[in-house]
């Protein structure tokens, strides 16, 4: 018996890492959601599933502080003739 001393090695498992996202693969995500709405790609009857959708990424990146919400327009005071 040529193999006695033999002992049973597991065999190599190579695994893989699981898989995983970013703050930055969210924001991404954010982004391609504003641009397919800009080019028209969403229906009608899709905007409010989508929209809400966007609601919420958006709130969650900013708590992060990923992101922020853009300053609003100042609006001209009433009555102010320019």
């Amino acid at each position: 018996m040529a193999n006695e001393n033999t002992q049973d090695v597991p065999a190599t498992v190579t695994e893989t890492p699981p898989p995983s996202l970013q703050l930055q693969d969210l924001v991404v995500l954010l982004q391609t959601l504003q641009v397919t709405a800009q080019r028209g790609a969403i229906r009608a009857d899709e905007m409010a599933t989508v929209g809400g959708v966007y609601d919420r990424l958006f709130a969650f990146l900013e708590a992060q502080g990923v992101i922020t919400r853009p300053a609003a327009d100042p609006t001209p005071e009433e009555g102010a003739n320019a």
